[in-house]
């Protein structure tokens, strides 16, 4: 028995590549189902005001479609997810697997020299992030101005004039042209690809930057009463994407919600935990909020004897600087900022394994263009079209003890040197957080018996190698040390 059905989308470029890859979704799950499209504008689309949801209010990309589909003029609706209001309403929803919901910033390659920036955006989260740009892209000073319209457009208007240096765009959108444009419009995907090749990419780290709730979401629209409907949706349905989804949509809620407002909310599900990232300013206090934890619950207890108990009186190790080979044309990730940084050409595509890296780096003129966040080398490396350079090296220390087979320059060593008060604080910890394994390492050579203890680490390498040698009902993840401490610290 064949299926039909007729979706609903906006006309843009974006929508309807988002739709065409619904429908491949659809055909790959049901055979022979008879799949129609039907594209229509929206207010958004048709009001091109600086701040359009002050006049028409929240869902102005969605509520044309969704007044639609209530007619019954269509079986279902695509939208990005993060454009769809948080209220209750006659329809619901399900989506496929998620994309990247990161951002990326586009600065236009004429203007990389340039002290003062200014970047386009129509978005509060976005103008808001603004001002945390100067510790990643150099000592620049930046400014926003309000740029509306699709992608190819954005990007022709900040290349043609020169009111505009560089434009946020979701990374999703980026990656959904590269990989399907040409299958929807030739003619307009070539024009994308010029456009974007005039540009010098920054993926900016949901840790510092979190995004739209539910962004890189594709979302299905269908009415609740509409059973046949949702049995045939049902099936292309991604369920932990749309629980990560409707976790964000609750946090924004409560935040006061919609996409007017300067909030960030993204949760990543790694190593199955849920991490939250989360940021902006609750439109119901006005307070300003920054929180970047793992939701799901550590079953550990509060203690005052945790190890390290206060990191600037930590020290496990100096490290000496090694000479580097020249690296030329390749991406190469810095774990650390422990070498000598103006030994690299600043050509190559660098990705550091954390924000601080970043920040550190930058402020010795070399400038990443991505971050692993410090959830670990495992965590969503950049596609060729970023980076250029398929050759892929790793600055770390000598005789790293890594689980990630990148190929490894030793860009310094590590010396053992641990200094009286960390010696102390060793011997009198019952719970322990590691930042690296070669401290775990040396720890256990000095006090074997930390192994009968409850151990912590972040997501990446560390834990991997921990789970060798530490039980997993004694092993607990948590997003970096200030989580951990935040979490397990219970002070006098």
């Amino acid at each position: 028995m064949s299926m039909s059905l007729i979706i609903g989308s906006r006309a843009s470029f974006l929508a309807r590549i988002q739709t065409f890859i619904v429908k491949q979704e659809l055909k790959k799950k049901i055979k022979n189902i008879k799949v129609s499209t039907q594209y229509a504008s929206t207010k958004g689309d048709e009001n091109q005001r600086e701040a359009p949801w002050k006049d028409l209010g929240y869902g102005i990309f969605t509520g044309s479609l969704t007044n639609k589909l209530l007619s019954k003029s269509y079986d279902c609706v695509v939208h990005s997810f993060k454009d769809l209001p948080v209220l209750k309403s006659r329809t619901n929803y399900f989506t496929i697997k998620r994309d990247d919901p990161r951002d990326v910033l586009l600065v236009k390659k004429t203007s990389l020299n340039k002290k003062n920036l200014i970047l386009g955006t129509s978005s509060p989260r976005r103008k808001s992030s603004a001002k945390d740009l100067k510790d990643y892209i150099g000592e620049k000073n930046f400014k926003t101005k309000m740029i509306r319209g699709n992608v190819p457009t954005r990007l022709l208007k900040v290349l043609s004039k020169n009111e505009y240096d560089a434009v946020f765009i979701a990374k999703a959108a980026i990656d959904r042209i590269f990989k399907f444009g040409n299958k929807i419009d030739k003619k307009e995907t070539n024009k994308f690809f010029n456009l974007f090749k005039k540009f010098k990419p920054f993926i900016l780290p949901l840790s510092v930057f979190p995004t739209a709730a539910s962004q890189g979401a594709i979302a299905i629209e269908y009415l609740k009463k509409d059973k046949k409907t949702k049995s045939i949706l049902k099936r292309v349905n991604c369920n932990k994407t749309l629980d990560i989804c409707n976790q964000e949509r609750k946090l924004l809620k409560k935040y006061g919600g919609g996409c007017g407002l300067d909030i960030g909310i993204t949760i990543e599900n790694i190593k199955k935990n849920n991490f939250l990232f989360s940021k902006g300013i609750d439109a119901k206090n006005k307070k300003s909020f920054h929180k970047n934890k793992i939701l799901t619950k550590q079953i550990i207890r509060k203690t005052k004897s945790i190890f390290p108990q206060n990191i600037k009186d930590y020290q496990m190790f100096d490290r000496i600087k090694l000479k580097l080979p020249q690296i030329k044309n390749s991406t190469v990730i810095l774990t650390r900022p422990d070498f000598s940084i103006k030994d690299l050409n600043s050509s190559n595509f660098f990705i550091t394994s954390g924000t601080q890296t970043w920040k550190k780096i930058s402020s010795q003129k070399k400038i990443a263009q991505c971050s692993f966040d410090g959830l670990g080398e495992d965590y969503r490396l950049p596609e060729i079209y970023y980076r250029n350079y398929k050759n892929i090296k790793k600055i770390s220390y000598k005789n790293s003890m890594s689980i990630y087979k990148t190929k490894q320059i030793n860009g310094y060593e590590l010396i053992p040197q641990i200094n009286s008060k960390t010696i102390k604080n060793l011997f009198n910890a019952k719970i322990f957080y590691w930042m690296s394994y070669s401290a775990f390492k040396l720890a256990k050579a000095i006090r074997p018996e930390i192994t009968k203890y409850e151990h912590c680490s972040g997501p990446g390498s560390t834990f991997e190698q921990l789970k060798k040698e530490i039980p997993i009902k004694r092993l607990n993840l948590f997003f970096n040390y200030k989580d951990f401490k935040e979490s397990v610290y219970q002070g006098r």
